[in-house]
């Protein structure tokens, strides 16, 4: 197993550095860009501000690096190849791993780097005014954001790349049983784009998939709510596998 995850790393290798890289430059630069554009109550605030930007494009950072891989071995028969070599369930299972780490890596990496920039060099923060509320007052686990702001922010980054591996295992199981790359790329962006619109619709506006990358937006009260839309999403994935295990669709086969 080890070995066949150092070679599935080596396949994706060199996608992977290239968006880790471009992301992570990507979003220190809208850090800086908001640290001289906004003059906030503190510097925690640049970098959640930031978090818009790379929360519209996660899924697909998430995805695109790894899950065209599956798709091209599938379609040029590449895995036939590997039935009298490696068991197909250790094979699968170690092409699992590497995508859903990499999409971590990818999304953990740099908003974690981004988050140290602001805290540590971004001053342009004033004292409250009398008739300004504090900007932690309706934040997620206040008291910890204060007292542990550097902590909070690292568990903020790996929650958020957990997210990215919920994400990544949608994209890698199309991959696995769709035959149309567009679908297997942009299948988990277009399902995190509907189920914010669906959910916004219906009033569930704290409990979208979307809401829960923004952990510092839920208050105390509404921890829960920070579940529903990863619990829905995987809930999503394993409704899906039973669709194709009952349609009977081939891993090996396309």
């Amino acid at each position: 197993m080890v070995n066949l995850i150092r070679l599935e790393t080596k396949k994706v290798f060199k996608p992977v550095i290239t968006t880790l890289i471009i992301t992570t430059l990507v979003f220190l630069a809208i850090v800086i860009k908001m640290g001289n554009e906004y003059y906030l109550q503190h510097s925690f605030e640049f970098w959640t501000v930031s978090i818009d930007y790379i929360a519209i494009i996660f899924p697909v950072l998430a995805v695109c690096p790894t899950c065209w891989v599956m798709y091209y071995e599938r379609k040029n028969k590449f895995l036939l190849y590997t039935v009298t070599r490696v068991s197909k369930k250790d094979y699968i299972l170690s092409k699992w791993i590497v995508c859903v780490v990499s999409a971590f890596l990818i999304i953990f990496i740099p908003m974690f780097i981004s988050g140290m920039y602001s805290l540590s060099f971004l001053n342009n923060v004033h004292t409250p005014a009398s008739y300004e509320s504090p900007f932690y007052l309706n934040l997620f686990m206040p008291e910890f954001l204060i007292n542990h702001t550097y902590l909070y922010v690292f568990i903020h980054c790996l929650w958020d790349g957990i997210l990215a591996m919920i994400v990544a295992t949608m994209g890698f199981i199309f991959s696995i049983y769709l035959d149309n790359i567009f679908v297997i790329l942009t299948g988990p962006f277009i399902y995190v784009t509907l189920d914010n619109f669906i959910m916004a619709t219906l009033g569930f506006h704290k409990q979208r998939f979307i809401a829960s990358f923004y952990v510092n937006t839920m208050s105390p009260t509404n921890t829960f709510n920070l579940l529903v839309g990863p619990a829905i999403s995987i809930l999503f994935i394993i409704i899906l596998l039973i669709i194709f295990k009952l349609k009977k669709a081939k891993v090996y086969n396309l």
